[in-house]
């Protein structure tokens, strides 16, 4: 900080500060149920129709207890959110396609049951890993997010280049802040009615078919997020 005079900064830095939540994953475990967790097998209501693309059955990816949050964040407080991606093991739907992520909220009350999909290979099951939800905040870490020129150039290239090492960005998957990637080439934030949602972290136990080191990334419209409505969901890879 008093190498770069940092410290200068932080009025500005705090201007651009995003609020997320790290999303940390803990022991493999099957005790798991109604869990926040990766991969394993998803608690959905009776009647739920599990999602399907041209190609097949979408994956599931990982769901989120929303009660686990104990930190304000624009999400419903309560219920299970679950995310679901048209990943399979020919990379035959687009990972920019439209309707490439599936993303529900059950709502708290509403009877869930676990769902074992016959048609999904799942050598991972055991492989379920627990997560933990932790609050956290977020800076931009690429110079076209620093849109304010609120740094000079040296202050710019250390919080671009080290910064993100320091606190181990490239190791956690994360809702909210910034979108992080080497190339997005389908961002929806071009306009201000999009925000950013998931930034879901490279896992080969989970056989998805990104490359290592990347992140899917999942984005909302602001206003349905209000809504706690997930319908309309977003994604890029890079």
């Amino acid at each position: 900080m008093e190498k770069y005079d940092l410290y200068k900064k932080e009025a500005y830095l705090r201007s651009v500060m995003l609020p997320s939540i790290k999303i940390v994953g803990e022991n493999r475990s099957k005790e798991n149920v109604g869990l926040s967790k990766q991969g394993g097998y998803p608690e959905v209501p009776e009647d739920f129709e599990w999602p399907k693309h041209e190609f097949g059955d979408y994956r599931f990816a990982l769901q989120i207890n929303l009660s686990e949050i104990k930190f304000e964040m624009p999400l419903p407080k309560t219920g299970m959110l679950s995310f679901f991606i048209a990943n399979d093991d020919d990379k035959n739907v687009f990972f920019g396609a439209k309707d490439y992520a599936k993303v529900y909220h059950f709502e708290e009350g509403t009877p869930l049951k676990t769902y074992i999909n016959p048609n999904l290979d799942y050598f991972y099951v055991d492989h379920c890993i627990r997560i933990d939800l932790q609050e956290n905040v977020d800076i931009p870490y690429r110079e076209e997010l620093h849109k304010d020129k609120g740094l000079n150039k040296r202050q710019l290239d250390y919080v671009c280049s080290k910064v993100p090492d320091m606190v181990s960005k490239k190791t956690f998957s994360y809702l909210f802040g910034y979108p992080y990637y080497n190339t997005l080439a389908y961002d929806p934030r071009k306009t201000d009615e999009w925000t950013s949602l998931l930034t879901l972290r490279w896992n080969n136990v989970f056989s998805w078919d990104w490359d290592m080191d990347e992140f899917l990334m999942f984005f909302i419209e602001k206003d349905k997020l209000a809504k706690g409505d997930f319908s309309n969901i977003r994604t890029d890879l890079g």
